[in-house]
């Protein structure tokens, strides 16, 4: 079973800064969000900085940054769990 207790806790957050399309981007995610989009990035040959790029050129226009970059963090590894590919962020 797996161990709940760090539900407990305030999770860590950490603010990252990324270049996206020639700007500045300051984003606020919490530590194990960062840790599923380095892990993401990786297996797609990515940079983190370009992974992000794409999350953001394709998020849902008012969506914010970091929302939307939770959800793609989310459906990634739900479609990997379901044995699917398709990502929708």
């Amino acid at each position: 079973m797996a161990d709940l207790s760090s539900l407990a806790a305030p999770p860590a957050v950490v603010t990252r800064s990324l270049t996206i399309g020639g700007r500045r981007a300051s984003l606020r995610l919490e530590a194990t969000i960062w840790d599923g989009l380095k892990d993401i990035a990786q297996s797609q040959g990515k940079s983190l900085e370009a992974l992000c790029a794409e999350i953001h050129d394709s998020r849902t226009e008012g969506i914010p940054f970091a929302t939307s970059v939770r959800v793609y963090v989310l459906n990634h590894f739900r479609s990997t769990a379901a044995g699917s590919t398709t990502l929708v962020a």
